[in-house]
């Protein structure tokens, strides 16, 4: 059975989670991805767990090598990917400690490569417009949904998330601005990981939790 996939964000990286873990190193036309891979499996699935940082926690979210760490999992042969955030909210309703899945994205990120399909020897040719809504795959999301209601879990349907380059926070005016715009929430890894694992053909959505407001 193919793996499904979960990206493990800030403080969700334990291992521990998966059965009858092993441990896999592996190297892609675009680099290094953010650590090892961790095979094993959760509910009698076959899953890989990835820490989107490194295990350490030492990557900042500009210098994640989003592309590896997506064509490493394309390469495992996944199929599902299940992502993480901690964010900063925006609005009263979502206060800390909320859990949202996302529907919806606004990209200010400035210095990532949101493509694989770049011209560089050994790497997909041609160029690649991909198509960005439904931002998030509706099927997984709505899994999503039904698992957090089939365990007695409160969580939001459906917000707005802006990705911001970081690993600074936003200004006061840029958190006025953001909610101008109608989003919920502030977090720095969405774009270009959502972008790259639609290109790849990944099943992609993503649970965000609510830290901390956002100024």
């Amino acid at each position: 059975m193919p793996p499904n996939v979960k990206i493990g964000g800030s403080g969700l990286d334990n291992p521990d989670i998966l059965r009858s873990q092993t441990e896999k190193r592996v190297t892609t036309p675009y680099g290094e991805p953010s650590d090892i891979l961790i095979l094993g499996e959760i509910g009698g699935v076959a899953c890989v767990l990835l820490a989107r940082h490194g295990r350490k926690h030492d990557k900042m979210p500009g210098a994640v090598n989003y592309r590896a760490n997506i064509w490493a999992l394309k390469q495992e042969d996944c199929t599902h990917i299940v992502a993480t955030n901690a964010c900063g909210s925006l609005q009263e309703n979502i206060p800390p400690g909320s859990l949202v899945i996302l529907d919806a994205w606004i990209d200010r990120t400035t210095n990532r490569i949101q493509t694989f399909y770049d011209g560089d020897p050994g790497h997909p040719p041609g160029v690649c417009h991909m198509p960005m809504e439904p931002a998030f795959h509706p099927l997984l999301r709505q899994v999503m949904l039904e698992a957090a209601f089939h365990i007695g879990l409160q969580v939001k349907d459906g917000g707005c998330i802006v990705a911001i380059e970081g690993p600074r926070y936003s200004s006061k005016a840029e958190s006025l601005l953001f909610r101008k715009w109608g989003a919920d929430l502030v977090g720095m890894t969405t774009v270009p990981e959502v972008v790259l694992a639609k290109e790849a053909g990944l099943i992609y959505a993503v649970i965000a939790m609510a830290t901390d407001w956002d100024c």
